[in-house]
């Protein structure tokens, strides 16, 4: 069932398109059209993981414990490769494995607290925040409850190691701050 946070959510959205709209916890935030320098990360990061996995962009990520108070559209979602191609608008949570957030100069504590404690929420194995202001990487792991028990920071330039099933470490040397 539709809440009437999503439903005027979903109306907002609709009115600013050339905004970027997340909900969290029934307050919306908008931020204007992503810079090409967040762009650059987005596809550096996304790039290495593409040959493998189903790698989403701007996808809505929903998860039945957020009550339909939030929807998170990721930088980038990883899904299990089997969903290559999929047209839902809406994907969920339970099926992504990675979700990677660079940080916004305008509301960085979205990707660096509120989000943690949602994806952490739904149960994603890893979360990835670039942060290209410190120009550094934060890997989440681990999630228990609104927590993720590990995580691993590392700088950009070094690469950044994550477990199964990916058993990869992501090239950071493209990123670079701003």
């Amino acid at each position: 069932m539709q809440t009437e946070e999503m439903r005027r959510f979903e109306e907002l959205d609709a009115a600013f398109p050339d905004y970027h709209a997340e909900m969290i916890d029934g307050e919306v935030y908008l931020s204007t059209v992503v810079t090409s320098a967040h762009g650059q990360m987005v596809i550096a990061i996304a790039a290495q993981l593409s040959a493998q996995w189903c790698v989403m962009t701007e996808v809505d990520t929903v998860y039945d414990g957020w009550h339909g108070k939030t929807l998170l559209r990721p930088d980038v979602s990883v899904a299990d490769p089997s969903y290559r191609g999929t047209q839902l608008k809406q994907f969920p949570a339970d099926e992504v494995v990675l979700t990677v957030e660079v940080v916004s100069e305008s509301n960085p504590e979205n990707d660096t607290d509120k989000k943690v404690k949602k994806y952490a929420q739904a149960g994603i194995p890893y979360y990835l925040i670039v942060n290209p202001v410190e120009g550094k990487c934060l890997l989440y792991s681990l999630p228990e409850g609104e927590h993720y028990r590990a995580s691993l920071e590392t700088d950009f330039g070094k690469p950044v190691p994550i477990g199964e099933p990916f058993a990869l470490a992501l090239d950071t040397t493209a990123l670079y701050t701003y």
